[in-house]
């Protein structure tokens, strides 16, 4: 079996990516911690470093890419300083060929959206959100949509990366998963519980279990209430495919199919031993998805890939872009 995951992984940079969503600056301040301040109840952080890295949407580029894939971006960012920083993030493997974010558009009336985390002794103190959750004009929409069709007959997958922050909606969503289901593309969306109401036909979902239990209605504390959670979505969404991650617990692959011999969901163990930060885990299960379908891989060996890159990034503080030598050499060592 391993040998069959090596081979994919060996494949990776073969591999032609989109990816759609919103994307963002994730702003890391790190520091220590040695005091209360006189001024409040609360810690005194003495910033030791800081750094910026794409976040959101931009996040899965990023994993992407360190994988071996070319990457395609399509978002939105405004015109302003921070604009700036995000295409320079994004854009930085220009020069290898690995990310074409000509797709990216600048907004004169949008806020580029920055993430602050504070972080002191390995733990997050605070994070302070600056976003615009405006709604874009059916121009900014038909600018997305021409630019994706543009690309279309050159990607093998696609990734929607919604984080909520209103460039994905309804009509949108509609029209961009229709032209790729015309186009045959793999599609994974990576959701927000409230768009739940609008997500349809794409090849796989990948809530979490908070999403999950906020998407069905179904409070989950067990296994029994996972599955019927996880039937609720199936039947809502009609994916192809629903991959519910559950941080500790692991992995669970639904289908409307057979999944196993008895139609049971395949449920995937965490292979992390210790868990320093799940920030922007889901990123990385959902490119690492992606990356791997679109070079041969079945729907299962897809996610058990996935869940190696998973135990990698959270055994790691801040977002973490895996490689797939890591992930190789994590494999091999099984």
């Amino acid at each position: 079996m391993y040998k069959n995951l090596l081979d994919i992984i060996k494949k990776f940079d073969r591999a032609r990516i989109l990816v759609v969503g919103d994307i963002m600056v994730d702003h890391f301040v790190y520091g220590t911690v040695s005091r209360i301040s006189p001024e409040a109840p609360v810690p005194v952080v003495n910033v030791r470093s800081e750094k910026l890295m794409p976040g959101g949407a931009a996040n899965v580029v990023s994993n992407a890419v360190k994988l071996g894939a070319k990457v395609y971006v399509a978002g939105v960012v405004g015109d302003d300083y921070n604009g700036d920083i995000l295409k320079r993030l994004v854009g930085k493997d220009k020069g290898n060929g690995r990310v074409d974010s000509s797709y990216i558009l600048t907004l004169k009336n949008f806020q580029t959206i920055i993430k602050t985390r504070v972080i002191a002794h390995n733990q997050q103190i605070v994070r302070f959100d600056r976003e615009d959750n405006g709604k874009f004009t059916d121009k900014v929409y038909k600018q997305l949509m021409y630019g994706i069709k543009k690309i279309a007959d050159d990607i093998d997958a696609v990734i929607i990366s919604d984080y909520g922050k209103g460039l994905i909606e309804r009509k949108f969503f509609s029209s961009l998963v229709s032209f790729l289901r015309e186009k045959n593309k793999f599609i994974a969306l990576d959701p927000k519980v409230e768009n739940f109401k609008f997500y349809k036909n794409v090849s796989i979902l990948t809530p979490n279990i908070n999403e999950t239990s906020g998407g069905s209605g179904v409070k989950i504390n067990d296994e029994k209430t996972l599955e019927r959670a996880g039937r609720v979505i199936i039947k809502k969404v009609k994916p192809d495919y629903l991959l519910i991650t559950r941080g500790e617990g692991g992995m669970s692959l639904f289908s409307g199919g057979a999944v196993n011999n008895d139609n049971k969901p395949l449920h995937l163990h965490a292979r992390a031993k210790e868990v320093y930060d799940v920030t922007g885990a889901g990123d990385t299960v959902i490119s690492t998805l992606a990356v791997a379908r679109s070079v041969g891989a079945s729907i299962a060996d897809a996610c058990y890939i996935a869940n190696a890159a998973a135990s990698i990034a959270v055994s790691q503080l801040g977002t973490y872009a895996v490689g797939a030598d890591e992930l190789s050499a994590l494999l091999s060592s099984d």
